[in-house]
């Protein structure tokens, strides 16, 4: 397997992990706001939050691995949270998750879309600004190197 394979690999694992910790806290806080009296949820919704965050996960490989320009990556940005959207509100349709018809369970809905994939998005660029950072210092070092090594 490629390097490249496996950082996809464990980027998309790292990502179901994230966003199915994120699904469980906002089906958590969805189910005190609408069922506050409290609510017996089905076995299947577990099921159901894994298949949801692993679809959402694959919304990762809309994003290359090559340079591509600031409006291209904000267009994938824009289109990735566009198949995020889909996915869950999807899901929570096809579930029965919520009442479409309700504009706040769909707002809610809505907002913790926007939490999960705001934080998940914001800790992936982290990783990957670590790695740049990484690559470029160890890039230096090599020059610096064969710099001293060329000289003498």
């Amino acid at each position: 397997m490629t390097e490249g394979v496996k950082k996809r690999m464990v980027e998309l694992l790292l990502t179901f992990c994230m966003v199915t910790t994120g699904s469980v806290f906002v089906c958590a806080a969805y189910n005190n706001i609408f069922w506050p009296q409290g609510t017996l949820l089905d076995s299947n919704i577990l099921w159901q939050l894994l298949a949801m965050a692993f679809v959402c996960s694959l919304g990762n490989f809309i994003h290359p691995y090559r340079e591509i320009s600031r409006r291209r990556a904000t267009f994938n940005k824009g289109l990735h949270y566009v198949y995020i959207n889909v996915v869950v509100l999807g899901c929570g349709y096809g579930f029965g998750w919520m009442d479409i018809e309700n504009i706040c369970m769909f707002a809610a809905m809505v907002m913790g879309i926007l939490i999960v994939f705001a934080i998940v998005s914001f800790v992936i660029w982290r990783l990957h600004k670590r790695d740049s950072e990484n690559l470029n210092r160890m890039l230096k070092e090599y020059q610096q190197a064969a710099g001293k090594a060329s000289q003498q």
